[in-house]
């Protein structure tokens, strides 16, 4: 066992590479333990909880402790897929992978294998090389998660570059090609916030500098951020700040100039 700070740790289990022989099907079990399944040919049909998955060469499964899987279809072609187990109390970084990066997580499993099956390493060299086995899913997770955030990237880009125009989500979502629903709830589970109150909290942000460092008056300042009256705008920042643009202009007035 590795054992880490504040209690967590990393335990190797056990580690093998299924081939089948004739008809097959997943025998239907709940263990113990984490399940890494790594498909090498042939479908894997299983489902864990019923949520189905059919995995193909190289596309790879975490299975969790205590929940059912099974093999919901039977399959005559031959199958073969690596299968590690291990136990945990670290956040595992991914459910599945379906990319083309698996080569490195394909070897760490063959090495793997053959450190379980050869008698002169003793038990924490399982552990560590099971341990990476663990970080390659955490690299592909952050691999993946980083072309995720290209796009988020992108879009608080063009936020920034086109905030005076009073921009809504819908605008947002049309500009990139998706529906509003869809770039929401992606922007929320990239950025970790709503959408709606990262373009409100950039509008703000904006406005206060105007009103801090220009001499706008507020009416000039709303027409720069792209509204049509100026009520709509003092109404949209007293909402947020609890206090009128011009309130807010007032209780920042003593400030010392220097020119020398």
């Amino acid at each position: 066992m590795i054992q880490f700070e504040n209690g967590k740790y990393f335990s190797y289990d056990m580690v093998g590479e299924f081939h089948s022989l004739g008809e097959w099907i997943h025998p239907k079990r709940s263990i113990k333990s984490f399940e890494v399944i790594l498909a090498l040919e042939g479908t894997v049909y299983i489902s864990e909880e019923n949520q189905e998955y059919a995995l193909q060469k190289n596309q790879l499964l975490v299975l969790e402790p205590f929940k059912e899987h099974y093999g919901y279809k039977t399959v005559s072609e031959p199958t073969a897929f690596y299968w590690f187990h291990f136990f945990t109390n670290l956040e595992i970084p991914l459910k599945s992978y379906s990319g083309t990066d698996i080569y490195e997580i394909k070897q760490l499993l063959k090495k793997l294998l053959h450190i379980s099956n050869t008698p002169t390493y003793s038990p924490s060299a399982a552990d560590s090389a099971g341990y990476l086995i663990f970080e390659e899913l955490n690299r592909l997770y952050s691999k993946g998660n980083a072309s995720n955030q290209a796009l988020a990237v992108q879009i608080t880009e063009y936020i920034r570059n086109n905030i005076k125009s009073n921009i809504r989500v819908s605008d947002i979502a049309e500009h990139f090609g998706y529906n509003s629903d869809y770039i929401g709830k992606y922007f929320r589970e990239n950025c970790g916030i709503r959408l709606k109150y990262y373009l409100a909290a950039q509008k703000l942000m904006l406005a206060k500098d105007l009103l801090l460092s220009t001499n706008m008056s507020v009416k000039q300042i709303s027409k720069e951020l792209g509204y049509s009256e100026e009520n709509l705008f003092i109404k949209f920042f007293t909402y947020h700040e609890k206090i009128s643009p011009s309130a807010f202009k007032a209780k920042y007035c003593n400030t010392h100039i220097n020119n020398k």
